[in-house]
C-alpha cells in the first residue's frame, strides 16, 4: 500500500506539472500574439524588430508566470503590478539594445502594449 501511494502521487506530480506547463505556454502565446500584433500596429514593421520583440516577450512572459505561480495570494495583486513594471523595465533594456528606435516612443509603446495584455490577462482570469 505505501508503494501504491508513492506512485500514485508522482504521477498526480507529473500531470499537474504537465497541466502548468502547457498552461504557461499557452499564456505566453497569448501574450506574444497580443503584444507582437499591437508592436506591429504602432508602427515597428521591420521583421527583425518583431521576431526579437517576440523572443524578449516569451522569456518575460514564462520567467514572470513562473515567479508568480510561487506567490501566495496574500498580497498577489500588489506583486503582480510590481513584476509588471518589472518586466516592462527588462524588455525596455533589452528592446532599447537592439530595436533602432526614439527611446522615448519605444517605451511608451512598451507600456501600451503591456497594459493592453495584462488588461486581457485580467479580463481572462475573472471570465474562467
Amino acid at each position: 500500500m505505501i508503494f501504491d501511494a508513492v506512485i500514485i502521487s508522482e504521477f498526480t506530480d507529473i500531470a499537474e506539472n504537465n497541466f502548468v506547463f502547457d498552461d504557461l505556454f499557452t499564456t505566453a502565446f497569448c501574450t506574444v500574439f497580443i503584444e507582437v500584433l499591437l508592436f506591429y500596429m504602432c508602427g515597428y514593421r521591420n521583421l527583425k524588430d518583431c521576431i526579437y520583440f517576440s523572443a524578449v516577450n516569451i522569456i518575460s512572459n514564462l520567467l514572470l508566470n513562473e515567479f508568480l505561480s510561487k506567490i501566495p495570494n496574500e498580497n498577489y495583486w500588489s506583486v503582480v503590478l510590481a513584476c509588471e513594471v518589472c518586466v516592462v523595465l527588462l524588455e525596455f533594456a533589452l528592446c532599447s539594445y537592439w530595436i533602432e528606435s526614439d527611446r522615448k516612443r519605444l517605451f511608451k509603446v512598451l507600456v501600451f502594449t503591456n497594459c493592453v495584455s495584462f488588461l486581457t490577462g485580467v479580463i481572462y482570469y475573472f471570465i474562467i
